[in-house]
């Protein structure tokens, strides 16, 4: 009769809503590079904030692929489906991470709020987009021609304008 080693094993996890795009990234490439040698089978259709197509994906260890396929139905539930298959999982640990990619929060400036964005150094601009292709914001920016995606809306990415009190004279 053949062995199973009890190291091996499967979790399905399945959060409501969508994802960011820019942390479920993040989380995907930190999971890889930390536990990828122990993921045997990995795969997921994911929801991501700003699209219209679901983003799915598969991989084996550390080699990852994926892309936006097809388009989700007017009526379908925009829910994300991650499984694993590998050794000694830590199904808290990796449930816990899916989950916190998911965009739950509102967005905090409104459309025409004037901004601070990180294009590597901080720069004025107005946000013009919420959630374009999967991005926080869309930012046009004031002191140069061009604009600016916003992966997520942390003060990292983006911040309120200072607000500087008018002396009078």
């Amino acid at each position: 009769q053949p062995k199973h080693d009890r190291a091996i094993s499967s979790l399905s996890t399945k959060v409501e809503g969508e994802v960011n795009l820019q942390l479920l990234d993040n989380w995907i490439s930190r999971l890889l590079q930390d536990v990828g040698d122990t993921l045997y089978r990995y795969k997921g259709i994911i929801a991501v904030k700003g699209m219209q197509q679901p983003f799915v994906f598969q991989g084996v260890g550390r080699l990852f692929s994926g892309a936006f396929r097809g388009n989700w139905k007017a009526d379908e539930r925009r829910e994300s489906t991650f499984v694993f298959i590998g050794k000694d999982l830590n199904t808290m640990f990796l449930r816990a991470g899916f989950k916190a990619c998911r965009e739950t929060k509102v967005l905090r400036f409104p459309l025409g709020t004037i901004v601070d964005a990180n294009t590597g150094i901080y720069e004025r601009g107005t946000v013009i987009r919420h959630w374009h292709d999967g991005h926080a914001y869309l930012v046009r920016l004031h002191d140069r021609i061009g604009e600016i995606l916003v992966p997520v809306d942390i003060d990292w990415y983006v911040c309120a304008v200072p607000y500087i009190p008018q002396r009078e004279f």
